[in-house]
């Protein structure tokens, strides 16, 4: 076996490298930095090129208002929906008695590994009004007298979509907050018991305040992935009926659609924006968290 002649050069380099990890990324987040920024700065400098022409426009569209009102209940469901689910899952998982705990983190993680194209498919055969499974089901039972119009009443349509967003989202939040349930010491709750803490009150005052930065990261993470979406609705509705699932991403689309660049660059600066602001509060609450333990 032959072996790798170094030179005291090749010797100095590596362990030059080797004392300090940090440089073998660089290149890799340099680029990374520069493929993230170099979009964004382009929209920027596009948007103010304009003079704020597209901005102008942006907020003199008819129903803007109204895409921003579905843009905070999209979010806020979708956000508010997947955390519920994800504290309800975890904590089942964590539960002594259930049995089989890996063939239901699998089965729990299917919604989340589907392609997204595959899922709002699903999902939209599932709803229809005419050969819907759900309108059948719910029929079936007696819950419903004729079959309800998911995806084509204006009243209903954001709502539905919004539960597929939490179907797809929610074994995210199982997953996170999973694992910080499994960081709590178990003296933690058995001091508690002996105490005479109630389940509420262990779940309030010991599980919660234990997981509350993680609880944080997911909510951040969450409403970022809604703020972003667009698979979802884009192939269930196409924002429709009437602009009533229509958010900021599918109206970002739509102008890119009609070749409209100073738009779609007023929307993009607008929905940057927001996802900005989220980080900051973010950012800010975690700072708080850390000064307070």
């Amino acid at each position: 076996m032959t072996q790798t002649l170094q030179t005291p050069a090749v010797r100095a380099r590596r362990g030059r490298l080797g004392g300090h990890p940090v440089a073998l990324m660089l290149p890799a987040a340099a680029l990374t930095a520069g493929l993230t920024a170099i979009p964004i700065i382009s929209t920027i400098v596009r948007t103010i090129a304009d003079g704020g022409s597209g901005l102008a426009r942006l907020f003199a569209i008819p129903n803007f208002w109204q895409v921003m009102l579905n843009t905070v209940i999209w979010t806020i469901v979708s956000v508010l929906g997947a955390v519920i689910i994800g504290y309800i899952g975890a904590l089942l998982l964590q539960a002594k008695a259930l049995r089989l705990t890996g063939l239901w983190r699998s089965l729990i993680m299917i919604p989340w590994i589907i392609p997204g194209v595959v899922g709002a498919t699903v999902w939209r055969w599932s709803l229809s009004s005419d050969y819907g499974i759900l309108n059948q089901w719910l029929l079936d039972l007696g819950v419903i007298p004729e079959p309800v119009q998911w995806l084509s009443n204006p009243d209903v349509v954001l709502y539905a979509v919004a539960v597929v967003q939490v179907w797809v989202t929610a074994p995210f939040a199982v997953l996170m907050v999973s694992a910080a349930l499994a960081g709590i010491p178990t003296e933690r709750y058995e001091a508690a018991r002996l105490d005479g803490a109630s389940a509420p009150k262990i779940l309030w005052y010991i599980v919660v305040p234990s997981i509350r930065a993680t609880t944080g990261i997911v909510v951040l993470t969450l409403a970022i992935w809604a703020l972003n979406s667009f698979t979802i609705i884009w192939v269930m509705t196409s924002g429709g009926p009437a602009g009533s699932s229509t958010i900021l991403p599918i109206l970002l689309y739509q102008a890119f659609q009609n070749g409209d660049q100073s738009l779609t660059a007023a929307v993009a600066v607008l929905q940057l924006a927001i996802c900005v602001l989220f980080a900051l509060v973010y950012v800010r609450t975690m700072t708080d968290l850390e000064e307070q333990s």
